[in-house]
C-alpha cells in the first residue's frame, strides 16, 4: 500500500516563472476531495498540491511535468518555449487502501551476498484507486482550464511514484492469514507487545 500519485500540467500562455524572488517549492493543498463522499463511486479521497515552480531548461526539455519530450528536429524550439516557464502542475496523491493481494514477500529467485531472500513488493492498483485517480484528473483538468490552460496533459498514475510506502499488520483470527489478532497482539509471539 503506498499513495500513487498522478498529475495534471497545464500550459498557459503567460510566463510563470516569476524570477529569483520566486519561493520555489512553496505549495498550495487542497484537501476538498480528502474525505470520503458518498456521491462518489469510490472510497476514501485525495488531495491536489500545486508546487509553485516551473520545469528547469532540462526538465522542461525531457518533458518531466507533461511526461513526454519535446519534439527533436523541426518545432523544437517552438515547442520549447512554449513550455518553459508557461507550465503548471497539479499532482494528484490519492489514499490507498489495503487490499489482500498487494503485500511483501520474500522472492524465491533473488538473494543478497549473503544468500537471504531479497523482498519481493507485490502491488497492483485497485478499482477503488483507479475511480480516485479518474475523478482527480478531472477535477485537476478543470482547475487548470479555468486558470487559463491553453492544453492540458494527464499521467493519470505518474510512473516510478508512490514514495510514501505504507503497510499493516494484516488483523484477524488465523495466523496463516493474519499477523496479529483483534487486540493488536502478534500470533506467533503473544508477549512480543
Amino acid at each position: 500500500m503506498h499513495h500513487p500519485v498522478g498529475s495534471v500540467v497545464g500550459i498557459f500562455d503567460e510566463d510563470l516563472d516569476e524570477g529569483p524572488g520566486n519561493p520555489r517549492g512553496s505549495t498550495m493543498l487542497s484537501q476538498e476531495f480528502y474525505e470520503t463522499n458518498p456521491e462518489n463511486d469510490f472510497i476514501r479521497g485525495y488531495d491536489l498540491q500545486v508546487l509553485a515552480y516551473t520545469d528547469a531548461p532540462l526538465s522542461a526539455a525531457i518533458g518531466s511535468l507533461l511526461g513526454q519530450r519535446v519534439v527533436w528536429g523541426e518545432g523544437h524550439h517552438d515547442e520549447f518555449k512554449e513550455r518553459f516557464g508557461h507550465v503548471m502542475s497539479i499532482t494528484i496523491m490519492t489514499e490507498d487502501l489495503p487490499e489482500e493481494h498487494n503485500m511483501v514477500t520474500l522472492d524465491p529467485e533473488l538473494t543478497d551476498s549473503d544468500g537471504i531472500p531479497a523482498p519481493k513488493l507485490n502491488y497492483t492498483v485497485s478499482e477503488n484507486t483507479s475511480k480516485m485517480l479518474d475523478h482527480a484528473v478531472a477535477r485537476a483538468t478543470e482547475v487548470l482550464e479555468v486558470a487559463g490552460a491553453k492544453k492540458t496533459g494527464a499521467q493519470p498514475l505518474r510512473r516510478n511514484s508512490g514514495w510514501h510506502l505504507l503497510g499493516t499488520a494484516r488483523m484477524g483470527e488465523d495466523p496463516k492469514t493474519s499477523v496479529v489478532d483483534r487486540g493488536g497482539e502478534p500470533m506467533t509471539s503473544p508477549t512480543c507487545s
